[in-house]
């Protein structure tokens, strides 16, 4: 035979406003969770291998972009465009710039890579960021100095090198400035 035991007074009922009292209790804490969870961001790690990836792309469409072009000045006088080759990779680089950063798209190696550029600075604390891709783009002065320094960038070092190679700045022993100038730049073009 089982016993059951009962109990001779049973339990109080609650207060009325206890649940009031519970809330005023645990409401300090509930607003210390919302706000820390408020200001915490989700990291982004962006491989860098995919960066580099897409900075390949980048160059062989460059370079698919450049045959094509060089196919259709073809039957001109051979060497002519040579002389102007600098020139036109900094064309094609600016189109690429004009069409895809200038107008907040990603370059087309970006956009296999499913990468785009944004403005870090103006990222708001509070934005909870999933992919990389949300926030705001580029500024207009970012895609200026952008185009300065890989567009400008490129086509000054690609002067640069083919002034120096007219010149024979490497063969040179009667100019040890000239000499050196070219160690520079083949070190620099190492790193």
């Amino acid at each position: 035979m089982i016993s059951v035991r009962s109990n001779p007074y049973p339990p109080a009922p609650p207060q009325e406003d206890a649940w009031i009292t519970s809330y005023q209790k645990l409401l300090p804490h509930w607003h210390s969770l919302s706000l820390s969870n408020q200001y915490s961001t989700l990291p982004i790690s962006i491989s860098r291998v995919n960066q580099f990836d897409a900075a390949r792309l980048d160059i062989e469409m460059s370079a698919m972009l450049k045959e094509q072009l060089v196919k259709v000045f073809s039957l001109m006088k051979p060497g002519m465009l040579f002389q102007y080759e600098p020139e036109l990779d900094a064309f094609l680089e600016f189109l690429i710039w004009r069409f895809s950063i200038w107008v907040d798209k990603p370059t087309p190696g970006n956009a296999l890579m499913n990468l785009r550029y944004r403005d870090e600075r103006a990222m708001e604390i509070r934005s909870k960021v999933r992919t990389g891709l949300e926030g705001p783009g580029l500024t207009v002065a970012q895609k200026m100095w952008y185009c300065i320094a890989t567009v400008g960038g490129q086509y000054i070092w690609a002067r640069l090198q083919s002034f120096s190679a007219f010149r024979r700045w490497g063969d040179s022993e009667q100019r040890p400035l000239a000499r050196q100038a070219w160690g520079l730049m083949q070190r620099i073009e190492g790193l």
